[in-house]
């Protein structure tokens, strides 16, 4: 669902390979949520460790990462 309103699908395949190339060896992906019609949540997982990232679908970029 997040894919419809997040870019538009011609630059879908660049987006994919932009932000896997950002994740070190270990991270994967854990969930994605929408947080408005501009922003997802992204949780990324590495070993017990849990850090969420946003991403702006406009600027194509992760604008912030928090991590606890």
């Amino acid at each position: 669902m997040y894919l419809k309103i997040s870019i538009p699908s011609k630059n879908l395949i660049n987006s994919t390979i932009i932000f896997s190339s950002k994740l070190t060896d270990g991270e994967k992906i854990k969930n994605i949520e929408v947080l408005d019609k501009d922003k997802l949540l992204i949780l990324i997982e590495t070993n017990d460790k849990v850090k969420s990232a946003i991403y702006d679908v406009n600027k194509n970029q992760i604008i912030r990462i928090i991590e606890r």
